[in-house]
């Protein structure tokens, strides 16, 4: 346990505090109806939106994760999640608009806009408990179980008393304040997470001897190791493990992963949203900030790790994180980096318990048990349903150890359905059947990766493509083996959402509307390599100029200067009040 000062005590007392506070003020307006309680009204501004998104991919495990990937493999790792960045531009540039226009309360609300017959309700309310009960318990436990390693660094308490402790504040204003409470202390919260990581990195950073020269000193200190590449090294060669894990990432799983069209949380703010041009630049917004902007404090820190804290053989690098703020730190400083770690944790665990409840509420609750209740019955059911969640979520994150491992499992467990969802917006022969059959293969199949111990020491590489690739191979049989949607729910689909593209002319030939047909997506297309080159570039320009690879950081920054004018010129030129018409 590491001693607090009154001052460090003062900080995290103030900060509880004021989220309590919130959810308080707040209480009233969120159970004023369901839309409030779920989606703020849908006037959400673009900027409080895309931070809000920013803060609930910050979390209490971010920085912990992080430098994990960094003490076990080095920068290059960081493709594990920095490939998710093609998954955001498809929604910036492609689905934001289609999801604001389509005014769905959840993502899942989508099924029985798209598909007909009782198989869309089935699926509906399956999808429901799926991500409600499974793919957002993990990702709570994930962020939980960080919580519980740094409270007991920080204060030496067991992980029973911390997954108690940390989650009571957050739960508490949630259920007060809904999705109003959420959004507003996002934004506080996303300032002073970013605060405390780029304090910490200063520090580090000047304790390991400063930027100049530090890939360097990594090198001499880890001979033949590959900490400070940014991209995999190929000693191995293009079929070695490491590129081919790089190949997955860059080239299979951000679209093979069920958040392909935009995940829940990222659905859900562009459905709070004013309107759909408010959901595109709050979504590129939330993505340049996310990955150009926040990856490298916590990488600058991974990396004075490696000089302050030698990698030994069985540590659990999930821990260095914390032990750095405990060591390094003054009284005050300290103080504020557990409350940027709360501050993290709450953004994130608020956000999907909001979410969980919405799913539960909205899609199965409401959907098939009671259709016509009054909204406050609807909005006690859901704090209901959160509370109930959280034990579970608790349960899950006592019983887990490694937050990489927890992540590694929910990118094999969701992959394999992406692709369904992404083209489902834009190919009309896509059934609730394909999606059904995409999930059940998908989840039967990554189970049995995981937990049968024929399959045990299977490269991660090996095991994504076995999923992604049986997977899609069930779910296209069975689309061409089940009947079509109804015709008329295609016709209803297409005029409230108008994706465009050639897959949807079978169905626009049956609409009298001019306006609705020959609609193209090509400019999305050419907007999507612009904004992948423009963020991508400054990532990495921004990391090789701080670590004094000038001639790099210029080039990449330059590709990303290019494009940026390039992308904002096509942009201004169509018209923004037009491009996503």
């Amino acid at each position: 346990m590491t001693s607090m000062s009154t001052l460090d005590w003062a900080l995290i007392a103030a900060f509880m505090a004021l989220s309590l506070l919130i959810g308080a003020v707040l209480t009233r307006r969120a159970g004023s109806s369901t839309d409030e309680f779920f989606l703020s009204g849908r006037n959400m501004p673009w900027w409080l939106a895309g931070s809000s998104m920013v803060a609930t991919a910050f979390a209490a495990d971010t920085p912990l994760y992080i430098t994990s990937l960094i003490r076990t493999k080095g920068i290059y790792e960081n493709w594990q999640w920095w490939c998710f960045l093609m998954n955001g531009l498809l929604s910036v540039f492609f689905f934001a608009r289609l999801w604001r226009r389509s005014g769905v309360v959840t993502d899942v609300e989508l099924t029985e806009m798209r598909y007909s017959g009782p198989e869309a309700a089935v699926l509906r309310g399956f999808k429901a408990i799926y991500f409600t009960v499974f793919i957002n318990t993990i990702i709570k436990a994930q962020v939980v179980l960080a919580m519980a390693k740094i409270m007991a660094v920080f204060f030496g308490v067991g992980k029973w008393e911390a997954i108690v402790v940390s989650s009571s504040v957050t739960i508490a204003y949630t259920l007060m304040s809904g999705y109003w409470g959420v959004i507003l202390t996002d934004f506080f919260q996303l300032i002073l997470a970013m605060l405390g990581a780029v304090i910490l990195a200063v520090v580090a950073v000047s304790q390991a001897g400063g930027l100049a020269g530090l890939p360097n000193r990594i090198t001499d200190m880890y001979p033949g190791s590959s900490y400070t590449n940014f991209f995999p090294p190929v000693d191995g060669g293009l079929f070695g493990p490491a590129a081919l894990t790089f190949i997955s990432y860059m080239g299979v799983i951000w679209w093979a992963r069920y958040s392909s069209d935009g995940n829940g949380v990222v659905v859900q703010r562009m459905a709070s949203c004013k309107d759909e041009r408010h959901a595109v630049i709050g979504t590129l917004f939330f993505n340049v900030l996310n990955y150009a902007i926040r990856s490298w404090p916590w990488i600058l820190t991974g990396l004075a790790s490696l000089i302050l804290y030698p990698v030994v053989a069985g540590e659990d690098p999930d821990m260095v994180y914390p032990t750095m703020v405990v060591e390094m730190l003054p009284s005050g400083l300290k103080g504020l980096m557990v409350v940027s770690f709360f501050a993290a944790f709450m953004s994130t665990i608020s956000v999907h318990l909001n979410l969980s409840s919405a799913y539960f509420v909205n899609d199965f609750y409401r959907r098939f048990i009671k259709k016509d209740a009054t909204d406050r019955h609807y909005i006690n059911a859901s704090r209901a349903a959160a509370l109930v969640f959280s034990v579970i979520t608790g349960f899950v994150a006592y019983e887990a150890t490694s937050i990489i491992g927890i992540f590694k499992f929910l990118l094999a467990f969701g992959s394999g359905t992406g692709m369904v969802y992404i083209i489902r917006w834009y190919w009309w022969r896509i059934n609730a059947w394909s999606e059904i059959s995409a999930m059940a293969a998908s989840t039967i199949v990554s189970c049995t990766l995981y937990l049968h111990p024929a399959f045990k020491g299977m490269p991660y590489y090996e095991m994504l493509f076995a999923i992604i690739s049986i997977s899609t191979v069930v779910w296209v049989a069975v689309t061409f083996m089940t009947k079509p949607t109804e015709e008329a729910k295609l016709i209803e689909f297409y005029r409230k959402a108008a994706p465009g593209g050639p897959g949807w002319r079978h169905v626009e030939r049956k609409i009298t509307d001019p306006h609705m047909r020959g609609k193209s997506i090509a400019g999305d297309v050419v907007h999507f390599v612009l904004g992948a080159t423009m963020i991508y570039g400054l990532t990495i320009g921004i990391g090789k100029l701080l670590l004094g690879h000038t001639a790099e950081g210029i080039f990449y920054t330059t590709a990303a200067v290019v494009s940026t004018v390039l992308l904002f010129t096509g942009l201004t030129r169509r018209g923004w009040h037009k491009v996503y018409e």
